[in-house]
């Protein structure tokens, strides 16, 4: 007779190792996240980090990594301690569980607090809404971000034709010479 393997249980208590916050680069936001962050206040303290990542050619929200620096610009490296943990994103909820829809999964196998001490059902309940909340606004900011990114860059090529218009040629050629500059600073790197 053939033995039933069992899948392997879920296990998942964060050690404050900091692995993850350290290292990664540009956390991902959602609309769910700026939303709730506005409501409670949040939002202002953290607006500066927030950036848009084009990597994949769709923009996404992130909380971009500072120059000469490395993982989460909210993650105290000193204390080993996330600076927003009462109010997370949804990405670091979840983490490391990920939910594509129909299935739970693993998101970072490495992770130092897979596997460590105990976890109740609650913990378990509580870890796969995050990451089904997550996977929700994701596909929700998905279908909208492109949109607005679309919009604002409508609106900002239209303040740059505008300005051109009231550009003397004196200007305009100053401008001209700019970018020429800039043009050949790349073909010679």
């Amino acid at each position: 007779m053939a033995e039933i393997k069992k899948a392997p249980k879920f296990v998942y208590n964060c050690v404050r190792c900091g692995q993850y916050c350290s290292k990664v680069n540009g956390v991902p936001v959602s609309l769910e996240d700026i939303i709730g962050w506005r409501k409670n206040g949040t939002l202002t303290g953290i607006a500066k980090n927030i950036g848009v990542d084009m990597a994949g050619g769709i923009p996404k929200l992130i909380l971009e990594t500072e120059a000469e620096k490395e993982g989460c610009p909210l993650y105290d490296h000193e204390n080993k301690n996330c600076q927003v943990y009462h109010d997370m994103p949804l990405s670091c909820q979840a983490y490391p569980l990920g939910y594509n829809g129909e299935k739970y999964f693993v998101t970072d196998k490495a992770c130092s607090g897979l596997g460590h001490g105990e976890m109740s059902l609650e913990q378990l309940k509580t870890q796969k809404e995050a990451a089904c909340r997550e996977y929700e606004s994701n596909k929700e900011s998905n279908a909208v971000i492109p949109l607005i990114y679309s919009i604002i860059m409508g609106e900002l090529l239209e303040q740059s034709r505008k300005s051109m218009e009231n550009m003397t040629e004196e200007q305009k050629d100053q401008i001209q010479d700019i970018v020429k500059g800039d043009e050949e600073k790349e073909d010679e790197g």
